[in-house]
């Protein structure tokens, strides 16, 4: 039995692929990721946990009975200073075990059924298998959200498909030093207010219940957030709100952004780390308040700056690794964040054939269509170029579809959905940047305009 587990850990160690980084805990059952990520063997797993389980009854044994022998040879006026050896745990760099949910698998979740239709009510109907080719009526998953783990960085990835950076976490720690008893109204003053995955950590998540991934992955989504930006800071006002923005779901965020109904649809960088986002927009809150509101503001802004300088974090508008970034940058589109996509040998990504100027006015010609005749007919145009993106599809150069229908989807409209859908979703398939493909998939049947974008206040 030994020998069969140590041939499948030789399998596994020379298997060229990229190891899941979440190992014997992931939770994943697509076969699309089990293809493209390598797990450890099973067996070679539990003999690991019970040598692990084995190493720390010795030491509690150890530690029980150097206790005992204390306890014999020494009084109780003296039991203090009594020698114990300390059982240590792994711990977090940020001590939030007051906020952690209750134990359970981590990113346990239970695939909701489909049918080939896209409708969201197909819970309880016959599921359609899944094929490596992944049609597009079998893209886009919800799954009903279970155990939540007790690690908070775990749980946040359960529910909002996307790990979180350090600097998340740190915001955090900075928040609970200015406002111990409400850290996500930390910021209040400046009329911010942590959100979305910070959720978690405040517990106002466990009032959700309805409990499936479609509605964590549009807590705080608003109406023009594409599925690489996630919302964490909301403003009061105007819809204004900083989120991280990453080009790949499985690589941690590029840059911190800010979004507003000043430019709706554009994506502003802010910095590197949300330190930098956060005191950038202090100091134009600064510049524009009189001397009177102004005091406060600056108080805010040298606890976060200070906080920010001691954990290293650069509050650059643009580091090294952002201009790095910006040279791989396919297309500008709509957002003006850009796209990037791995190109090879000229392979990857082709222009669309039109500049942004005409795919404005083509998306607005179905827009200001007066009959479903003539929206049918002023999509024509659009049409050739959906069927352009196929071709381009079929033959490696993905970022043509996804620059399509990121700019379809910033341009905005009910209309535009089932062609947003198809483009993104097979999109995203196609790069391997699956949990896209469920977040938009999610937020086009749940696509809203207001400064309130908590999903508590639509689903309780």
């Amino acid at each position: 039995m030994a020998g069969c587990s140590d041939d499948a850990w030789e399998v596994y160690q020379n298997d060229s692929r990229t190891a899941c980084k979440y190992g014997e805990e992931c939770y994943q059952k697509n076969p699309r990721h089990h293809k493209r990520f390598k797990h450890p063997p099973k067996r070679k797993v539990q003999e690991e946990k019970e040598d692990e389980k084995t190493r720390e009854e010795e030491v509690q044994s150890a530690a029980k009975k150097l206790r005992r022998d204390n306890s014999d040879t020494t009084d109780t006026s003296q039991s203090d200073d009594a020698v114990v050896p300390e059982i240590k745990e792994q711990s977090s760099k940020l001590d939030l075990s007051k906020l952690e949910e209750e134990e359970g698998q981590p990113y346990l979740r239970t695939k909701i059924p489909k049918t080939s239709s896209t409708k969201a009510d197909s819970e309880g109907k016959e599921g359609t298998e899944e094929s490596e080719e992944a049609p597009e009526d079998t893209l886009g998953q919800d799954y009903i959200v279970q155990d939540s783990p007790a690690n908070l960085k775990y749980s946040i990835e359960q529910k909002f498909l996307l790990e979180m950076p350090e600097d998340f976490f740190d915001l955090w720690e900075c928040c609970s030093k200015i406002d111990k008893d409400k850290p996500e109204e930390a910021l209040k003053k400046a009329g911010l207010t942590l959100v979305g995955p910070y959720d978690v950590l405040t517990g106002k998540l466990k009032q959700l219940k309805a409990r499936r991934v479609s509605s964590y992955v549009c807590h705080w989504r608003y109406y023009y957030d594409p599925p690489e930006f996630m919302t964490v800071i909301a403003g009061d006002e105007n819809e204004y709100h900083i989120g991280y923005y990453r080009d790949d779901p499985f690589h941690m965020p590029v840059f911190v952004a800010s979004m507003s109904n000043d430019k709706p649809g554009n994506i502003k960088p802010l910095g590197e780390n949300i330190f930098a986002a956060v005191c950038s927009y202090l100091n134009q809150r600064m510049k524009e308040e009189n001397p009177f509101k102004k005091m406060p503001l600056q108080r805010l802004y040298r606890e976060i700056e200070s906080y920010a300088k001691s954990h290293d974090y650069s509050l650059e508008a643009v580091t090294p690794n952002m201009k790095r970034r910006k040279k791989k940058v396919v297309s500008n589109t709509f957002h003006a964040a850009g796209i990037v996509v791995p190109v090879h040998n000229d392979v990857g990504y082709r222009e669309i054939p039109e500049t942004n100027a005409n795919l404005r006015k083509m998306f607005q010609k179905v827009r200001d269509s007066k009959t479903e005749e003539e929206r049918t007919r002023n999509f024509d145009d659009i049409q050739e170029l959906i069927t352009n993106v196929q071709f381009a599809y079929d033959e490696g150069d993905y970022g043509m579809g996804l620059e399509l229908g990121m700019n379809m989807f910033i341009f905005g409209g009910e209309e535009f959905h089932k062609a947003i859908f198809h483009l993104l979703g097979v999109g995203y398939d196609l790069l391997g940047r699956e949990p896209y493909v469920d977040i938009i998939h999610a937020h086009l049947k749940n696509r809203r305009k207001g400064n309130n974008m908590s999903i508590l206040e639509v689903l309780e």
